[in-house]
């Protein structure tokens, strides 16, 4: 058995290797996916990620479907419809699903993962349970995970996490560099730019604050997740920032306004679990709110 899995393992490397990614982090191609209704949902999952304003969104042409409250996509944050490493991929995610989750101190599905992003990063309402769309989101997750091992997805799922700084991270630092790198994609307001102009069309540059963007229980809103992924992925196609840039560069968007989450003081009951970089209270220790968003978290129990 031992050697069984030695042998698997060298194979998803290989393999891995062979298209240029990580090794190890493996998906299926779309031109497998089968013919007939089980395979529609594959493919409309990743319609729903890659287009999510369309079918979902403020826009969307039947409003009882109109669960999204921007008109972001889910691919702005998981690139390539999460099938990129070390760019909070979807690859292996249906296989550690159910999981516990600290922001409500008990083990969820991934039904409600998906419904946590619906409300935070797109600032909307749950999908229900049982709706098409999330039927076809979960099989599209199941699909893209089937051909990787759950301890290699772990590892490449999330974002490089960046060296710590003895420092709080400068918004006014992060506007320079904003200003020179940033706003001729994302704009200078930060509302980066419909396709046509058009907001019914989506972003062909998303915006990273204002009233179209993530509100303040997202992810992205914390400085860990938006410094790590700033640093990983911008600019886009030449992330050339330095850690300090990116530390920065995310305090500056998240000092802007975003949408506001009602009842954020109901996340993580259990406040020992609560992340250093959480920016709203209550908190576990007695840092300051300014403290927790912008650090300096070196040293901080």
């Amino acid at each position: 058995m031992k050697q069984l899995i030695i042998i698997s393992i060298t194979a998803l490397l290989l393999f891995s290797c062979s298209k240029n990614e990580p090794p190890g982090w493996q998906y299926p191609d779309m031109s497998k996916v089968p013919a007939g209704p089980s395979g529609d949902s594959i493919k409309f999952g990743k319609e729903l990620i890659s287009h999510t304003n369309i079918h979902i969104g403020p826009y969307a042409e039947n409003p009882a479907k109109r669960f999204a409250g921007n008109n972001l996509e889910c691919g702005n944050c998981h690139i390539g419809a999460g099938t990129q490493a070390d760019a909070l991929g979807f690859v292996g995610v249906y296989l550690y699903y159910p999981e516990y989750s600290g922001r409500v101190d008990s083990v969820i599905a991934i039904q409600q993962r998906v419904n946590e992003c619906m409300r935070r990063s797109m600032n909307g309402k749950p999908l229900p349970l049982d709706s098409y769309e999330m039927k076809c989101i979960v099989a599209y997750y199941k699909w893209i995970s089937s051909e990787v091992m759950p301890q290699i997805a772990k590892k490449l799922d999330g974002l490089p996490k960046l060296q710590l700084m003895y420092r709080a991270a400068d918004p006014n630092l992060g506007r320079t560099i904003y200003n020179n790198k940033c706003n001729t994609c994302h704009a200078e307001n930060g509302a980066g730019a419909y396709t046509e102009g058009r907001p019914e069309n989506g972003f062909d540059i998303p915006s990273v604050w204002g009233i179209d963007s993530y509100n303040d229980g997202a992810g992205m809103y914390r400085l860990m997740t938006a410094a790590s992924f700033i640093k990983s992925k911008m600019p886009y196609y030449n992330a050339n920032l330095t850690d300090e840039d990116a530390w920065d560069v995310a305090a500056y968007i998240n000092s802007k306004h975003h949408p506001h989450m009602a009842n954020l003081e109901k996340d993580f009951p259990d406040l020992k679990m609560k992340p250093i970089d959480c920016p709203y209270p209550p908190f576990a220790d007695s840092l300051s709110a300014e403290q927790h968003k912008y650090g300096p978290y070196i040293g901080v129990k």
